[in-house]
């Protein structure tokens, strides 16, 4: 359907109807006798469940918090005149309000909204001291409601260097990325260096240049062309930029003035928004589901007409066709076999190419920067008394790697992710062949209609790893008090360096040690479940022909009235069968058009 021009109500109007038409469809498969092995729960949380990430990153002081705010309609994000935001905080949607913190430890707490800023701002959580790994916000927003997570990142370029690094952790999570920019600030270094990995990490970036209403239309127009061509320049093609006033989109909504939030020219990209969440993410979910749907439901229909004929068949006519189907059930047997040696290949390869040389690659490059900035330090600091000046490096230290292998754990997770599943699509691929040509095979020898719907994987690959960084990395003695005071202080502090930077090679690789194993043990795990998903789909197809065969068998055996009676019930199942496989197909129309 074309949505260009549709009030974003409409939109969502309609994207709600088909997942409800989808929801409806689960309901009347699990109202079906005589079925087995659908996966309807897990369909139907796919559709309950389905996210879009909308992440808001752009230098500091750029007005993304006021920008959440407008969307939202209410002001429940912090907003301050100093660079503010330390932590990632995601708002989703919530019957009502509720704030939740997430700690990288694992633990959690939910706590009041007013103390918020204790938890996301620099001057609550200096550093993030408390060592939070995000903030969730349950909100009742309608702009939530369909599965919209709107995501708040720290500003690139502030002072403050571990929030650049918090902002680049998100970015992996990105469905789409708002790239945020005003009329007050031409686009800095800093802000261009951010949008070249921004890109790498999202597929779509909307352009916003905010305080639109420090300008006049001639001046505003100004600003957005030249905006335009810079990012033209770095973006390698013509883009598209919203102008808008946060501020003024906020006031209106709260004011409910129709004429401010007009003037602040939020609709215009709200609408857009709309649009491409739904042509982009809702068909995806919607066309998913239903294809999912009709694959189950072309299986079950063949096993129920092939008990149908079963209990038809001539007994020595039927045990000849069982005995053609065992033959062919030995091949398919010997194929799982291979299956399982391949997908071991696999992931084995996974972990000595690309995990291997990542870490070995990040370990000299966070090396060689740290040691830099270790010398750096001591530089400014070494005019401090000895036992200060080692207490500052060791502190410098051990916020240094921690920060550093934060960032670089969550894009390693995503790049570990994305390469797993690309294993486990090829192989879902080959498992639903096999299955498939079984099917057909039993088809044909049965005489019974049989129609391959093809799908994409409902696995994924979800990640259940976090971090922790240990204060005192392996217990490293730096250098003996004694030893360092009863020196001349240059020279005891040149010990201090020396010390330090052996205790930074070694904080380095001990995290090495760590992350490397975390991930190998998440890469076996997946593999496993995985393989045991996988090869219940094979033993599902046979063992359901099987039944089928055999339920016929045995009700046949046991006289004409029961068989009469089981084929009028096989016959209402197949029905409904078809009833619902024409609704899914409608649906599917109904998100093409």
């Amino acid at each position: 359907m074309d949505f260009t021009g549709v009030e974003p109500s409409a939109i969502s109007s309609k994207y709600t109807h088909l997942k409800n038409e989808l929801l409806a469809c689960i309901d009347d498969m699990l109202t079906i006798q005589d079925i087995r092995g659908c996966p309807c729960e897990e369909l139907r949380e796919k559709v309950r469940t389905n996210t879009f990430n909308l992440v808001v990153v752009g230098q500091f002081k750029r007005g993304k918090t006021s920008l959440i705010n407008a969307l939202l309609g209410a002001d429940i994000l912090p907003v301050a005149v100093v660079p503010l935001t330390s932590i990632v905080t995601i708002m989703a949607y919530g019957e009502a309000l509720r704030v939740k913190v997430y700690f990288n430890d694992g633990k959690d707490a939910e706590i009041k909204p007013e103390n918020l800023p204790e938890y996301v701002t620099e001057k609550g959580n200096p550093k993030n001291v408390k060592d939070v790994s995000e903030v969730v916000i349950a909100y009742p927003s309608s702009y939530l409601k369909e599965g919209v997570r709107l995501i708040d990142t720290p500003g690139v370029g502030s002072i403050y260097q571990h929030n650049t690094d918090v902002a680049y952790q998100y970015l992996p999570k990105s469905d789409a990325v708002i790239f945020l920019l005003s009329v007050d600030q031409p686009m800095g270094k800093a802000e261009l260096d951010f949008l070249k990995d921004v890109k790498e990490y999202s597929n779509k970036i909307f352009f916003l240049l905010n305080k639109a209403d420090y300008l006049s239309e001639s001046d505003l127009k100004e600003s957005v062309d030249f905006s335009r061509g810079v990012l033209k320049e770095a973006m390698g093609a013509d883009v598209g930029i919203f102008p808008i006033s946060a501020k003024l989109a906020l006031n209106g909504k709260l004011s409910a003035s129709e004429e401010m939030l007009q003037k602040s020219l939020l609709p215009q990209f709200s609408e857009m928004l709309n649009t491409f969440l739904m042509n982009e993410k809702g068909k995806v979910l919607i066309l998913s589901v239903a294809d999912n749907l009709l694959r189950f439901l072309s299986h079950a229909k063949f096993e129920l007409e092939l008990e149908m004929k079963s209990l038809t068949t001539p007994l020595d006519e039927l045990q000849q066709k069982i005995g053609a189907f065992e033959a062919k059930k030995q091949g398919v047997l010997l194929e799982k076999q291979d299956f399982d040696i391949l997908l071991d290949g696999e992931t084995k390869r996974l972990a000595r190419d690309i995990l291997d040389e990542d870490l070995t690659m990040f370990r000299k490059d966070l090396l060689a920067h740290e040691q830099v900035r270790l010398e750096e330090t001591f530089a400014r600091a070494k005019a401090l008394p000895s036992r200060e000046l080692k207490g500052a490096l060791e502190e410098m230290v051990i916020d240094h790697v921690r920060q550093a292998f934060n960032t670089w754990r969550v894009m390693e997770d995503d790049r570990l992710a994305k390469a797993f599943e690309a294993i486990c699509r090829r192989f879902v691929v080959k498992i639903n062949d096999a299955v498939d040509t079984l099917l057909k095979f039993s088809s044909d020898l049965f005489e019974i209609p049989f129609e391959a719907v093809r799908t994409e994987a409902l696995w994924s690959a979800k990640s259940r790893f976090y971090y922790k960084f240990k204060e005192q990395p392996g217990g490293i003695e730096i250098v003996s008090s004694s030893l360092t005071l009863a020196l001349p202080k240059f020279i005891g502090d040149r010990i201090i360096l020396k010390k330090m930077q052996e205790y930074l090679i070694r904080a380095i690789d001990l995290q090495l040690g760590r992350s490397g194993n975390d991930f190998e043990e998440r890469i076996q795990k997946s593999k496993l479940d995985f393989r045991w998903e996988m090869l219940q789909r094979i033993e599902a197809t046979i063992g359901g022909i099987s039944a089928a065969i055999e339920k016929g068998i045995t009700r046949r055996n046991r006289g004409g009235t029961e068989v009469e009676e089981r084929q009028k019930l096989l016959s209402e199942a197949a029905d409904k069968l078809e009833g619902v496989k024409n609704k899914l197909m409608h649906i599917k129309a109904g998100a093409m058009e």
